[in-house]
């Protein structure tokens, strides 16, 4: 078997067969102090689940980060705060993962990871500590354990008879544990990893305040990029932090009452230190994975581009491009795939990309800035109701062939049928000089001159007419509050 041992495994079973299969096995919580079901799971099973799922959740998130002092200022950061928690055997590993998504989160074992993104909206050391120390109170409270546990006696892998027949199920449970990872916990397990992210943070010497500030960051992030995806500012990025980790600043500073006592002289913020280690780190999409500006999606490397219809919104990331409408009734997939040579893209729309269960109507080949090239669409049943799905595959050279898939609601095909069709068409390749003339987006820290305005600072930013709203999040300047006479300041450059 790997991912658990055969030893926490037969524990576990052991267990079950005792309680019979009503209440489970429960263990004390060395860091909670509370009881909770994760005996069928063992503390090396923790490490050893961490350990195999590690390089799979990276990928899943753009791959490390690859700058060697910032990953060694943040690793350095991660083991001062788990010098404080109470399950020392984990082998902590900290990791800045390649993604612009705000997010934060922990595999069991000691595996704690903050993107690229969340970097960017620290406004400094003792927030990023925050963050860092909550994910290991995760961990220590063994919140994911406790989650696959319960999902192990659910899906009924616990019987001895599977043990016995030395069957790889329970091995197997470890595939689903990114989706595990990447729920939003319980109101209950969040206070528990405030309380002890507080705890540890404070030890280690760090302003305990700056939990709940960078969460007041995060609201006010979620409100602007609301408003430039044309939601209610009300609503959360249901990619951010804050709905992974559903979290209020009451609850943060009831949980500080509560942990704060064992060290009431933690004031480190260092505020300098922490924007001269993140000065010059890419910002937004890495070019590497292609990036958006507006509604022009660009992959250099790829040599691709397209354009998605006039006030769409675009989304990346590593496995496909998302866009949809303002209203929400009509949506782009765009991805790839490999099909052999000779492969014809009507037979291959149909056939196999498609399959036989779903009949294309109108299928035809047709031709994009003279590539071959087929689409037809069908009407199918969703969760939702009735929408209308039209493929198109495109077959860019060799065996590389991108896909298009535009989702629209029956009431709203005929409306978006002419800006998706001019999409379809606007797909073409890039000479090497527009690839090469691609540019990353940077954050630079800066110092503020005299005569310095937000208008003028946020001039560079890649958000348009909300430039100086995310520039105003970005340095931690909520509502009307001026721009400072002196100091030091972020914005973005390409």
């Amino acid at each position: 078997m790997h991912g658990f041992t055969r030893r926490g495994v037969l524990q576990g079973c052991a267990c079950v067969a005792a309680a019979g299969l009503v209440g489970g096995c429960v263990t004390t919580n060395r860091a909670t102090g509370d009881t909770s079901f994760t005996g069928l799971m063992s503390i090396q099973d923790d490490i050893e689940l961490g350990r195999r799922e590690h390089p799979k959740l990276v990928k899943q998130f753009g791959g490390e980060y690859e700058n060697p002092r910032l990953q060694s200022y943040v690793d350095r950061l991660g083991r001062r705060a788990a010098e404080y928690a109470e399950y020392q055997e984990f082998p902590y590993r900290f990791t800045i993962v390649n993604s612009p998504i705000i997010n934060a989160f922990a595999l069991p074992g000691g595996y704690v990871y903050v993107s690229r993104g969340l970097l960017s909206f620290a406004s400094n050391e003792a927030e990023l500590m925050g963050v860092i120390s909550h994910e290991i109170g995760h961990v220590n409270a063994r919140h994911t354990a406790e989650r696959l546990s319960t999902a192990q006696l659910a899906q009924g892998l616990l019987l001895l008879g599977t043990v016995a027949t030395g069957s790889r199920e329970l091995a197997d449970m470890g595939g689903g544990i990114a989706g595990l990872v990447l729920q939003s916990f319980s109101r209950e397990q969040e206070f528990e990893a405030d309380t002890l992210g507080i705890r540890y943070m404070a030890r280690a010497g760090y302003d305990p305040d700056a939990m709940a500030s960078f969460l007041a960051t995060l609201r006010e992030y979620s409100q602007v990029h609301a408003q430039i995806l044309g939601r209610d500012p009300s609503s959360v990025d249901e990619t951010n932090l804050m709905a992974t980790h559903p979290r209020t600043i009451d609850r943060v500073q009831r949980a500080r009452a509560e942990a704060v006592g064992a060290a009431p002289g933690a004031t480190l913020v260092n505020r300098d230190p922490f924007l001269s280690q993140i000065d010059g780190m890419l910002y937004g999409d890495d070019p590497a994975q292609g990036v958006i500006d507006g509604e022009l999606f660009k992959h250099p490397d790829l040599r691709l581009c397209f354009r998605a219809p006039e006030t769409f919104t675009l989304l990346n990331s590593p496995d496909q491009v998302t866009g949809f409408s303002p209203d929400r009734e009509a949506t782009i997939l765009f991805d790839g795939a490999r099909v052999p040579e000779g492969r014809s893209m009507a037979a291959y729309l149909q056939e196999d990309w498609s399959g036989p269960q779903i009949a294309l109507s109108d299928l035809e080949p047709i031709t994009v800035n003279g590539m071959e090239a087929a689409t037809g669409w069908a009407r199918l049943l969703s969760r939702e109701g009735p929408v209308d799905l039209r493929g198109v595959a495109i077959r860019f050279e060799g065996e590389r062939v991108y896909r298009f898939r535009f989702i629209t609601k029956p009431s709203a095909t005929d409306r978006y049928s002419e800006p998706l069709r001019r999409t379809t068409y606007s797909f073409r390749k890039l000479t090497p000089e527009e690839a090469a003339a691609i540019r990353p987006h940077r954050l630079i820290v800066v110092p503020i001159q005299p005569g310095d305005s937000i208008a003028g600072l946020s001039r560079s930013m890649p958000h348009g007419q909300y430039n100086e709203a995310m520039f105003r999040v970005l340095n931690d300047m909520a509502g009307d509050r001026p721009l400072p006479n002196s100091g030091l300041i972020k914005t973005i450059v390409s």
